[in-house]
């Protein structure tokens, strides 16, 4: 039985997603010069920079730029600790930029990387087929959903067939699909 190909998953996905105002992209729309910096970085500080901007307004241009490398840096080389600290900000903002006012004095606002009073200001996108090359290691997602800018999640998508081997297959390379060129 030849099943729904992975082709036809991403693109009802994609679709799904378009439904739900997610943003549909391809992996060359945010190649690296279109939007990533990049082939080994799958974020996208641009759009990161320009929602914190947005949803603080008027923070000083230093503070989005503070803000940005504060995500941006990890503190540890565990990825659960490092998922649990942008959980944090995503969910709480981030508590440790000083901000100095036109009459010399200091405050430390919350920064908010996510609108929840007005969801429509925030940047939801879903990009298929998105590559990332660091070193030897070249990988290829189906989909990355990315909020912001930052990567949030990964839909691994196999091809559905009778006998179950999709599964298999999605389950022992969940990291994405390894290719030998770059597009």
């Amino acid at each position: 039985m030849a099943g729904v190909s992975e082709e036809q998953w991403e693109q009802f996905v994609m679709d799904e997603l378009a439904e739900l105002a997610w943003e549909p992209k391809t992996g060359k729309d945010i190649a690296p010069k279109a939007e990533r910096e990049s082939w080994s970085e799958l974020i996208i500080p641009r759009r990161l920079r320009d929602a914190i901007a947005r949803i603080n307004p008027g923070l000083p241009a230093s503070a989005v730029e503070d803000a940005v490398k504060i995500v941006l840096s990890a503190t540890s080389r565990d990825a659960r600790a490092e998922n649990q600290r942008i959980h944090e900000f995503l969910t709480r903002g981030i508590r440790s930029v000083t901000v100095t006012d036109a009459y010399g004095a200091e405050r430390t606002p919350t920064i908010w990387l996510l609108d929840r009073r007005n969801p429509e200001n925030n940047d939801f996108m879903a990009a298929r087929q998105v590559q990332v090359v660091h070193g030897e290691y070249r990988r290829r997602f189906d989909v990355v959903l990315y909020v912001h800018g930052l990567p949030l999640a990964f839909i691994e998508l196999k091809q559905a067939t009778a006998d179950g081997d999709g599964l298999k297959d999605a389950h022992t390379h969940p990291t994405g699909t390894y290719v030998d060129e770059l597009p």
